[in-house]
């Protein structure tokens, strides 16, 4: 703490500094916050408090899915992904139901908000490979089936000049409900046996002068009794070119992408 000189005096906080008078004097410090312990003990802080424990629920969420993206997550991502993809999960905790600071965080409550999330926003899945796709689950929920009816050329849009081939790369990431535990202080998956399950299922390489039909992109979990109904299963399509050369393929580190194309 050291006092202002100078003929203006300040009153204010600026450029991380916190000009103030004290005693007749002018003062000027760090500024610094308010600590831990005031923010969750203090009355004044209660909506700051609240407001983080969101976010931490939020970025439990984000965390989950990337463990389930497993290492494609780091072959399709872009720069600060992980940090778009909390905020998306925090949008969806505000759809929860509870009082603030301990509403459920379930990605069914607004499943659109993570539909259609990229892994790389500068370049969208949509913008390489436009084909229709179905996704479905069995009764018991532990087999899931990505399906294409058909990929023609024209469907591609940003082709690599030698890329002979391309590959599909279907995802499967679980997420578990997560519910405010007061006697913990803190939001608790409800089915943690499967939080975080996951699957990645590649095809083959698929030659890109050649039309295929019916694509299927198939994952299976040895879950007896199937996965609960309030277990979010993401899926992500990614796609990825590759250039043939003899009997082995070369992956084209760009254009590839991903992207959430259902939530079940």
């Amino acid at each position: 703490m050291s006092r202002q000189k100078g003929i203006l005096k300040l009153v204010g906080t600026l450029n991380g500094k916190c000009y103030y008078q004290l005693n007749g004097q002018y003062i000027v410090r760090k500024a610094v916050g308010p600590s831990r312990a005031r923010i969750n003990n203090d009355p004044a802080f209660i909506n700051v408090k609240n407001n983080n424990q969101e976010f931490a629920a939020a970025s439990q969420l984000s965390k989950a899915i990337r463990l389930g993206l497993a290492d494609k997550a780091d072959q399709f991502k872009q720069d600060y992904m992980a940090s778009r993809l909390t905020g998306c999960c925090r949008k969806i905790i505000q759809k929860g139901s509870g009082a603030l600071g301990e509403r459920e965080a379930n990605l069914f409550n607004s499943p659109s908000e993570l539909i259609g999330f990229q892994l790389n926003k500068d370049l969208e899945f949509h913008q390489l490979y436009n084909s229709k796709t179905k996704v479905t689950t069995n009764t018991h929920r532990n087999e899931i089936s990505v399906q294409i009816p058909e990929s023609i050329a024209n469907e591609h849009y940003k082709i690599p000049k030698k890329a002979t081939h391309y590959q599909l790369t279907a995802a499967i990431s679980c997420v578990s409900k997560l519910q405010w535990q007061p006697q913990r202080q803190a939001y608790q998956p409800t089915h943690p046996e499967h939080h975080t399950l996951d699957g990645i299922i590649e095809s083959q390489p698929l030659a890109l002068n050649t039309i295929h039909h019916n694509i299927s992109l198939q994952w299976q979990k040895p879950t007896p009794k199937g996965i609960p109904t309030d277990v979010a299963m993401t899926v992500w399509l990614g796609i990825a070119y590759l250039k043939q050369q003899n009997d082995s393929f070369q992956t084209f580190k760009t254009p590839q992408a991903m992207q959430c194309i259902a939530i079940i």
